[in-house]
């Protein structure tokens, strides 16, 4: 049996999230480990899901409701650690469900003396459950390795996510992290802190929550102005990492971020700039105009931060990205970029692989 001496803390954010909110609510609701809070933070939401929240409110004592004027979802998550009272915390989306009632049992368990627990998930795709890439293809690696880093941050990426994670709240406090004022990929940043910070982990490879692919969500909306957002991430990461990291040499995450950061608007930029390279083309020369980004696509041109990259087809895949950027072939990436989408590449490289059948 599992000791529920220590509470544990859910945080949900919610936002218009009317439509999914009592499924969310439901799933934990139903967990056995009764030594639990439910943080329904509201930011602001015009639709039934402040209704929804109070609803459920009166009807479990374990519920506690927050509402705030609309500030984005980091300063619904910064709220919801400001009320909390467990000792671990774990943060659900409100459109995002967990899979069965034992999975904060199982966290709790396996948590040890670790700081942050990481869970495997699965993607909820047009009605279908996708098993989404192992926690266990980086476990193996230790956390000061580059490979730890590429897989668990980037080709696999599950590291970026706040859910599916049980964090230890005294962790969190003791280095003063909190989640930046940005629009998207603010948890991907709030996971840096957390590894440069030198957090300690431990991994359940099996999957304890379900993520459901919203169209209306930050994660796939196109915004026209994606480079400057995704630039901003990256200058506070090398701060970040210039300031805490010392001489621990972290910089191929910001490298990395921003490769990841131009390839994929390059890739939003065709699917919805009418599939044309020009589209593509622009937003790849955006990012060469940013200086942090010219120094970084360098580096990797030269074959430097890629020693950890692997496997190879990804480590090819940076270093010609990077080479194109530095000599400006923007329209030969736009071509790269076009035939794997069109051939589906980019969906064989995912975490859940190819998604649809036709």
């Amino acid at each position: 049996m599992v000791n529920m001496d220590k509470r544990v803390s859910v945080i949900v954010p919610v936002y218009n999230a009317e439509t999914y909110l009592p499924q969310c609510i439901e799933s934990i609701l139903k967990q056995d480990y009764d030594n639990l809070e439910l943080l329904l933070i509201d930011d602001g939401s015009s639709d039934k899901s402040m209704q929804i929240c109070e609803e459920y409110g009166r009807r479990s004592g374990k519920i506690k409701v927050v509402a705030q004027k609309n500030s984005g979802v980091s300063a619904a998550r910064n709220k919801g650690m400001e009320n909390a009272a467990g000792e671990y915390i774990l943060f659900v989306d409100a459109d995002d469900y967990l899979p069965d009632s034992c999975v904060i049992s199982r966290m709790a368990a396996a948590i040890g003396g670790a700081d942050i627990l990481v869970g495997d998930y699965m993607r909820l795709w047009n009605d279908r459950l996708l098993p989404a890439g192992s926690c266990s293809n980086f476990s193996g690696f230790s956390p000061e390795q580059g490979a730890f880093r590429f897989r668990g941050f980037f080709s696999v990426g599950t590291l970026s996510y706040v859910w599916c994670k049980m964090y230890r709240r005294s962790f969190l406090q003791e280095n003063q992290l909190r989640f930046g004022d940005y629009a998207y990929a603010e948890d991907k940043l709030f996971n840096f802190y957390c590894y440069i910070r030198g957090a300690e982990y431990a991994f359940l490879p099996e999957p304890v929550y379900i993520y459901r692919k919203n169209d209306a969500s930050a994660s796939y909306r196109f915004r026209p102005d994606s480079v400057r957002g995704w630039m901003a991430i990256a200058e506070e990461l090398e701060r970040f990492v210039e300031e805490k990291a010392g001489d621990k040499g972290y910089q191929d995450l910001t490298a990395c971020t921003i490769f990841f950061a131009a390839f994929f608007d390059g890739k939003m930029n065709y699917e919805y700039g009418g599939k044309t390279l020009s589209a593509v083309k622009r937003v790849l020369k955006e990012y060469a105009s940013y200086p942090l980004a010219k120094k970084y696509f360098s580096e990797l041109a030269r074959g430097r931060l890629l020693k950890h990259i692997s496997p190879f087809l990804w480590k090819a895949m940076v270093w010609g990205f990077a080479w194109g950027m530095w000599l400006h072939c923007y329209g030969l990436l736009s071509l790269g970029i076009k035939l794997l989408i069109d051939w589906r590449i980019d969906e064989r490289l995912s975490d859940t692989g190819l998604r649809e059948n036709e």
